[in-house]
């Protein structure tokens, strides 16, 4: 439990605009970056269930956010096909419409459908609309146009990541040193073009790279 704590107060730190629900799809973590760009106080939105609170509505204006979602379910039950970022209309803490898009990755747990679903949120303008950039790219490219290919090790230490591990954990599980993973992770962000941990494991999810 305490690292599952762990693991949630780093993601919570991320600087992303995050919130998690649990297997019963109630909200857990909702962050400072998330109470910002939606202008929702955690108080109101921790215990609720997700939909309730984002009230998501698709580019045609169909309710999208409902009880067993549909996006949920394949997050944690469809290892092998990992959800694409997507965009959605949600309902800002004022009551008016917030576009924002939306990428989403699980922390599981012994049963498929126990797991965490953590959602990365970011604001999404006329001019860079989710849409935009096509889904999946197969393969992920580099600035340079160059194939995004990552080592073994690249791949296990992403998955460590991804089921919030520190560092050392990190270390520890594979037999490396500390700066040896820390030297892994600079490079995966530098192949990946991302600035953080949180975004590394969300594009690799989505780009089917682990």
């Amino acid at each position: 439990m305490q690292a599952f704590e762990e693991t949630l107060d780093r993601i919570a730190r991320s600087g992303e605009a995050v919130f998690a629900i649990d297997g019963a799809d109630r909200i857990i973590l909702w962050n400072k970056a998330c109470e910002a760009l939606l202008g929702l106080p955690a108080r109101r939105a921790l215990g609720k269930p997700c939909y309730e609170v984002m009230c998501g509505r698709d580019a045609n204006d169909n309710i999208y956010c409902h009880r067993n979602c549909a996006v949920a379910h394949q997050a944690r039950q469809e290892k092998d096909d990992p959800v694409n970022r997507f965009s959605l209309t949600v309902r800002a803490g004022d009551g008016t419409p917030k576009r924002v898009s939306s990428s989403l990755f699980a922390i599981p747990s012994y049963h498929p459908a126990l797991t965490t679903v953590v959602h990365v949120l970011r604001a999404e303008t006329a001019a860079s609309p989710a849409t935009a950039e096509p889904e999946p790219l197969t393969p992920l490219k580099t600035g340079e146009g160059e194939a995004v290919a990552l080592t073994t090790r690249e791949k296990e230490i992403l998955r460590c990541l991804g089921q919030g591990m520190s560092t050392l954990a990190v270390a520890k599980k594979l037999a490396i040193a500390p700066v040896t993973v820390r030297n892994h992770v600079q490079k995966i962000l530098q192949k990946l073009d991302v600035h953080s941990k949180l975004e590394a494991v969300v594009l690799a999810h989505r780009h089917k790279l682990i």
